[in-house]
Order: structure tokens, then sequence, then C-alpha cells
């Protein structure tokens, strides 16, 4: 046994790269290989197929023997798109025995509340090394790169990545979630929304008539994709979230090209840099909202100096469908726990649940359940939630609701916003606010929207005189079921609980 997994067994997080996952999700039933489908649109339908009839059920999918390449070059989608895989990604989260979405959410804080950010550590050594491309070999399309939509304007080998930038003032190093387009061997565009920190920093060096050095991980693990899109504080690196969810450093190689840490247990990695003085037509792309948004508009060049990857290497892809898709799940649980954690430090008290819905995107429509305690108590906590890290970005609707309201359950907060909602007295419009070229409602090149906050809650002053709620009570509930529970099996199955 190596060292390093003998060090991983002290880790909450069991496995160490991308392949040990990938038998840690066999193991549980959550993983499918599937051969013989082509790159050219035929992976992306599959995956969409699958995902808007099951869902949360679906497995992920590995495709292989993909026409045109060699056996064992394969793609991967979902890899955290159910709460089993999502659990086994990040370690030390028992969704086993929860009773429901919120439950699983307050585990999931709960685990993130503990993490200690660690910086990592260089080795010399990494399977990366097995297979260095330079000059004239690098090549982007010697990997099954995909066109994931039929309209897309292209191939795109940055779905599921990570791309690695520096803060040339600070030496701040972030890695972010920005789509990765080709076009030839060594050119590809890549595509990073403003106000996102790999533009800070790439805007810095733009600004100084300078490239920006870039490391682009497009084979990952699926830690540092979660990382990538969870939007840590500025200054901080997702490298060293990584390392503290594991409880052990990070290991790193340096880029010779760019000087930049390259994560050792990738799959592939392409070093390079954005020119500041080409640009090519990027787009279209099947993206968030779930619409091809924003069209084909100029983009800086990403010039590929460098192509590292393993044998047999995995591609690792995410395809924005409309919801569902096959990585809302996840996206829904990380932005719901920052959400809550950000109302929390604002002091907003009481808060009983967050969630970003996976319908609006993982963006659009998002509800925060309160225990009400004062007048405002419901405005104060849903005019924040509007503007707060990270629904800022793309958000339209905010919704308030009493903590007898599950906000993941959309039955719930659709009777909460018809019966305890007078539109003229709670809605509030904010103006002018953050979004981007990817919002089908961008209209030209003002990049703002509007969004609303919607009071549900019961007027804090009629709580105590309110009509009372027509439904069992939970100590009937727990009579009936004691009392019939095989009638309620025969009826329910694993429903009952």
């Amino acid at each position: 046994m190596t060292t390093a997994a003998v060090e991983r067994r002290t880790s909450p997080v069991a496995y160490g790269d991308l392949r040990e996952w990938l038998r840690a999700a066999e193991q549980l039933g959550e993983l499918k290989r599937v051969g013989g489908v082509h790159w050219d649109r035929e992976m992306g339908a599959m995956v969409d197929i699958c995902y808007r009839r099951a869902s949360r059920r679906a497995p992920a999918l590995v495709f292989d023997d993909v026409p045109g390449y060699p056996p064992g070059y394969r793609c991967l989608y979902g890899m955290m798109a159910s709460p089993r895989r999502f659990a086994l990604t990040i370690g030390g989260l028992d969704v086993a025995t929860a009773s429901g979405t919120m439950e699983i959410l307050t585990r999931y804080r709960e685990r993130m509340r503990d993490v200690k950010y660690l910086p990592p550590v260089e080795t010399g050594s990494s399977p990366l090394l097995e297979n260095v491309l330079d000059g004239d070999d690098v090549d982007l399309l010697k990997f099954p790169v995909p066109i994931h939509h039929e309209l897309d304007g292209g191939r795109y080998i940055g779905t599921a990545c990570a791309v690695i930038t520096r803060d040339p003032d600070t030496g701040w190093i972030n890695a972010g979630t920005y789509r990765i387009q080709v076009f030839d061997r060594n050119t590809a565009t890549c595509y990073i929304s403003p106000g996102k920190h790999g533009r800070l920093h790439r805007d810095k060096y733009f600004e100084r008539g300078q490239p920006c050095p870039a490391v682009a991980v497009v084979g990952l693990d699926p830690l540092l994709f979660l990382a990538a899109r969870y939007q840590v504080p500025p200054g901080l690196s997702e490298l060293d979230w990584v390392g503290g969810l594991r409880e052990e450093p990070m290991r790193v190689l340096r880029s010779e090209t760019a000087g930049l840490p390259i994560p050792a247990n990738s799959e592939i990695v392409l070093e390079g840099e954005f020119r500041h003085d080409e640009k090519r037509l990027e787009g279209p792309f099947g993206e968030w909202p779930g619409y091809y948004a924003g069209g084909k508009i100029e983009e800086p060049v990403f010039r590929i100096r460098r192509i590292m990857h393993r044998d047999q290497p995995i591609l690792t892809c995410a395809a924005s469908m409309k919801p569902p898709h096959a990585h809302l799940y996840e996206r829904a649980f990380i932005r719901s726990a920052a959400l809550w954690e950000g109302l929390e430090k604002a002091s907003v008290p009481e808060i009983k649940g967050v969630w970003v819905h996976e319908a609006g995107s993982g963006r659009t429509f998002n509800v925060v359940s309160i225990k009400q305690r004062y007048h405002g108590h419901a405005r104060q906590a849903g005019m924040l939630a509007t503007q707060m890290v990270p629904v800022a970005y793309g958000n339209r609707w905010t919704i308030v609701v009493d903590e007898d309201i599950d906000p993941s359950n959309l039955d719930e907060v659709v009777w909460a916003m018809g019966t305890r909602c007078d539109p003229k007295e709670d809605l509030e419009i904010t103006r002018r606010c953050w979004s981007s070229k990817i919002d089908p409602m961008i209209f030209d090149q003002k990049l703002y929207n509007s969004r609303v906050m919607v009071d549900a809650c019961i007027p804090y002053e009629r709580r105590g005189e309110f009509s009372p709620v027509a439904e069992t009570s939970p100590e009937l509930r727990s009579r009936m079921l004691a009392k019939y529970r095989d009638t309620f099996a025969d009826i329910l199955g694993d429903e009952v609980r």
C-alpha cells in the first residue's frame, strides 16, 4: 500500500481520485457504463432523456468505446446527481437515515462548518505524467470531446471542469467552473461571466496588456468540481477548501508553462493562457437557465501550450439543460447551504430552512423558511437573500415562508404564496441587479435584471388569529401509522415512515 493510500484511510473522504470514486459509486449501484454512444450530440441526448425521466434516481453515466476513439477514452456525466453520490463525494455525510431534504441539508451544513482550509503541497509524481504533450503534439481533439446539445456552436471540452488562475497582485489562486469551446488542436475559448473570480483575475492581466496564465482541469476529482462551483470567499482558494474537506493537503504539480498548481490526482489537464490580443466567436451553448442564451460573441482565445493526461483518460462532463438535468442536485445543495450560512452571518435569526430550487435552474427561484420573531423579520430575510452569494448572480424570485413550510417542497411553497401573500402588500421589486448574457431575458449589453421578493409569511401581527391549517396532526399521524402500518405499507410502500 502506498503512503498516500495509508494517509487517505484517516480522511473522511473515502477515495483519492476519480477512478477510486467510480469504483465506490459502482459498488453503491450508482454507476452505469455505456458503450458505443457517439460524441456528436448522442451522449448529451442520452443523459437528458435519463435524467428527465428519473432525475435523482438516475445513475452516473460513463461512456466508453466512443466511435472514432480508442477504448478507455471515456466521458462521465452526472457525478453527484443523487443523495448517495453527493454523500460519497464530500465524505462524512450519512444520508441513509435522513428523513428529508432539509435534514440532509442540515447534516451537510454541519459537515461544512468544521472545514479548515489546508494549502496544497507540491509533489513530483502524478499519473498525469504518463502522457505529456507539448508543441505540435498538443491536440485537444484526441479526446472524445462532445457536442453536448443539439444547437451548440461546437465541441466543449470544459463543462465539469476547474479553471485555475492567479490574481497578479495578491497571488490568490482561484478555481472556477467556466465553459471551454474547442476550435482546433490548440485553440479554445473560455467564457467567464463578468464578476466571477476568474474573470476578475483575467481582467487585471488584460488591463496591463498581458496574457493571463491558466490551467484547466477537464478530467477531475468530483470534490474539486464541487469546490470550483462552491464560491469560497474572495482571497481564499478552492484548493485549500478541498484540502480541508479531505483533512489532508491536496498534492499538486507545478505547471511548467503557467506556473500554477495542478491537482496531481487529475485525469486531463490543459495548460495555457488567455490571450489579450486574440478573439474567436464563442457559442452558442445550452446553459444553466435551460436555454441557448447569449448567441455567438467574441471571447478571448485560450491558447493551449501543454496537455497532460493519464492513460485511458476520463473527460468529466456537465450538460446544462431545461431542468431537471444531471448536475442540478448538488448545485441546489451547495448553494442552499451557502445562502443559509450567509443569512446567519448577516445576523438574521431563526432561519429554519433554505432551498435553491432545481426547477429554477439552481439560481432563479429560492425559498427561505423562518420562525418570525418581530415585525419586518420576513422582509429582512427576503431582501438580504435576493443579493447574497451564491444567488446574487441571475436570481429572479426569492420567497420567504413560515417555519411550518418545507422550502424544498414546491407544493407547500406555492400553497403559502397563494394563501398567505397579498400581492399589493407583499411583493418587493429590485432593479438593475447582477446578471449576464446567459440570461435569456437580456436583450442588449446592459447585463442587469430585476428580481422580486415575495413575503409569503402569515402577517406577523395576525399569527395568533390566522385560520388553522387543515391537516392531520403529528400525534394522530403517529397513532395511525402504528395501528395500521401493514395497510399503509401496502398502499404507500417505501413512503411510509
